[in-house]
């Protein structure tokens, strides 16, 4: 847990522009780290009690996986400028029919627990020398983060009563993800790559479906 403590402390002083405005703004406010704090500390229990260091590392995996799924609906929202109507849309996707605020407040919070605790968890296996196992999160970051995307405005077009052009490619796009999520939790260390930054849609998931998969973006309360 020092090792966490100390990732995030780091990170909000030196890390890359996302991580230090994340970390900085959980530090800042003592009740958002004191849930944090307890909330990670659990996590790593968790590892810890895997004893042997190939299953540790795997959990470090998986929980580093979760933060992307929950941080997942932020960066969506920023990084493609969702505003207005479109943003309320998709808020109440995610957190049902309440209050626009609340839900941006619960979804920003989410975001800010979930980035610090990616941070400490890449650290940590940074620490350990999975170099493999961040670049296969750093790919299903990737990954995921499209399949978001078409998953939120295939929604949208939905509750508008319009057409989604794209609704065809995404069971490729979730198909890609789902590989990757595959190799980030199965230990894979083959250096073959599936390589989603660039959507190359060649490798298609057999027989997987999304619930299978568990790639469904996460909403509240689920």
């Amino acid at each position: 847990m020092t090792e966490s403590e100390r990732a995030v402390d780091q990170s909000a002083r030196f890390g890359d522009s996302e991580s230090r405005r994340a970390c900085s703004q959980l530090l800042a406010e003592p009740m958002r780290y004191t849930l944090w704090h307890g909330r990670q500390e659990n996590r790593m229990g968790v590892v810890a009690d895997a004893r042997r260091r190939e299953r540790q590392i795997l959990a470090l995996r998986a929980f580093a996986l979760e933060q992307i799924h929950h941080a997942a609906l932020v960066r969506y929202l920023r990084d493609y400028r969702v505003v207005g109507v479109a943003r309320t849309q998709t808020l109440r996707d995610f957190h049902g029919v309440i209050d626009a605020r609340d839900a941006t407040l619960a979804a920003h919070r989410e975001y800010l627990l979930a980035t610090s605790s990616q941070v400490s968890a890449t650290e940590l296996l940074q620490l350990v020398d999975d170099h493999r196992g961040i670049e296969f999160l750093a790919d299903y970051e990737r990954a995921y983060g499209q399949f978001f995307r078409m998953f939120c405005e295939q929604s949208r077009a939905l509750q508008n009563d319009e057409a989604y052009l794209l609704g065809g490619l995404l069971p490729d796009v979730r198909g890609v993800a789902t590989r990757l999520r595959e190799r980030v939790l199965e230990g894979e260390t083959s250096s073959a790559r599936v390589y989603a930054g660039g959507l190359r849609l060649h490798e298609r998931a057999r027989g997987l479906t999304i619930q299978s998969a568990r790639l469904v973006p996460m909403r509240a309360g689920t």
